[in-house]
Parts: structure tokens; C-alpha cells; sequence
């Protein structure tokens, strides 16, 4: 497995955005994972997939195929600017693409399985 982790170091979020670009060109499905209380964030997901049945309590997983809209919409989201916890590089807590790759902790940790 290789991994990659951000810092807070990283004033924006561009070298996640050229990683993600890279591991979106071979991928077909998508899972991104939400936060029940996130609603916005949900909302956003959902305008790319469907709602996800899982039993995962605290949270929602939006479900779906990648498509040019989902594409789009994760590599122009700008860096969260809410990153007293986490150094948010992206505002969806985890993104699962079927290739093994994951962006995980808001994209403070990337992962190739």
C-alpha cells in the first residue's frame, strides 16, 4: 500500500487535486462517505450519485459511477477553510474509488491500495 499524507503546510489543496485527477482516469465507480451532520457536503455528493443502504450510524455514503459532474466537481472544490481539526484538503470526510485508491480525513490521507 502506498500513502500519502498532508499536513497543514499545504496553503491550498493542489497537489490533492493533481493526485485525485490522476486516480479518477482509471476508475469507473465511486463512494464518497459524509458525516450525517454534514448536510451540505451530502447534498453536494448526491447531485453525483445515489444514497448508499449501509449500516454505518453518524453517517451517509453516496454511491455512484464516475462521471465528467463528479470529475468536475472534486477537482474545482476549493481547499476547506475550516481546518481547525482536520487540515482539510477537500470537504468530504472519505472518497472511495473503485481502484483502491481512497482519500481519507477530509484528503489528509491518501491511500493506494
Amino acid at each position: 500500500m502506498q500513502q500519502i499524507e498532508f499536513d497543514g503546510l499545504q496553503p491550498e489543496n493542489t497537489e490533492w487535486v493533481k493526485i485525485m485527477s490522476s486516480k479518477l482516469k482509471d476508475a469507473k465507480r465511486f463512494e464518497i462517505h459524509c458525516w450525517e451532520d454534514e448536510t451540505e457536503e451530502i447534498a453536494m455528493a448526491l447531485r453525483c450519485g445515489e444514497l448508499k443502504e449501509t449500516d454505518w450510524r453518524g453517517g451517509k455514503v453516496i454511491a455512484g459511477a464516475i462521471t465528467p459532474e463528479l470529475i468536475g466537481l472534486l477537482l474545482t472544490l476549493p481547499k476547506p477553510a475550516d481546518t481547525e481539526v482536520y487540515h482539510k484538503m477537500t470537504p468530504f470526510f472519505s472518497i472511495f474509488l473503485d481502484n483502491g485508491f481512497s482519500s481519507e480525513h477530509y484528503g489528509t490521507e491518501l491511500n493506494q491500495q
